[in-house]
């Protein structure tokens, strides 16, 4: 099935019902899960260590039992490692145990692309007011300049219109447009 926002809000457990690929361990902070769910029409899933040891996407309907693998030595991501893929898109969940000092940078729907950043840590001993405080200075100088910039396009644009006016009305009308007038009356 589509894995698609809204067939989620309709589908109670779509992830569940369709194809994927769990991959669980442990890091620094506790539990970590990696879930791979295929969608509609996804060629296969594929994790880039486990190469031939899995094949995903064997035809529709096909519940096998679940398979297990345990990968020994134990395998070691870095950050921003390169897990896997979809041969045609689908969706990842990721659900892992984290100090309360953790805080995630995400909205709702939001896209996430290889080397996103869901969140970082804040040091327990750190204070982070002062970057803060220095973010929002930044933004509100772009903000103020941004403004000015704008003030001075509008008087910029505004006095190009009336040089262009001034000068259409400074011009003398030609003999055609003489004829042409004459003509209308």
């Amino acid at each position: 099935m589509s894995v698609n926002p809204s067939v989620c809000k309709l589908v109670r457990n779509v992830l569940t019902l369709n194809e994927r690929v769990l991959l669980s361990g442990i890091w620094e902070h506790g539990y970590f899960s990696y879930t791979a769910v295929g969608a509609t029409n996804v060629g296969s899933i594929k994790i880039n260590f486990l190469k031939d040891k899995i094949k995903t996407n064997k035809g529709f309907l096909s519940f096998e039992k679940d398979t297990e693998i345990a990968i020994e030595p134990v395998e070691e991501m870095e950050r921003g490692d390169m897990i896997g893929g979809f041969n045609f898109g689908s969706t990842i969940v990721l659900m892992f145990e984290a100090p309360k000092s953790f805080k995630f940078n995400l909205t709702v729907d939001k896209t996430i692309r290889l080397g996103d950043s869901l969140g970082w840590m804040v040091e327990e001993d750190s204070d982070v007011t002062p970057l803060v405080d220095e973010l929002k200075e930044t933004l509100n100088h772009v903000v103020q300049t941004l403004a000015e910039q704008t003030d001075q396009l509008i008087t910029t644009v505004d006095d190009v219109i009336d040089a262009g006016v001034e000068q259409l009305a400074a011009c003398q009308p030609s003999d055609s447009d003489e004829k042409v007038s004459v003509l209308k009356e």
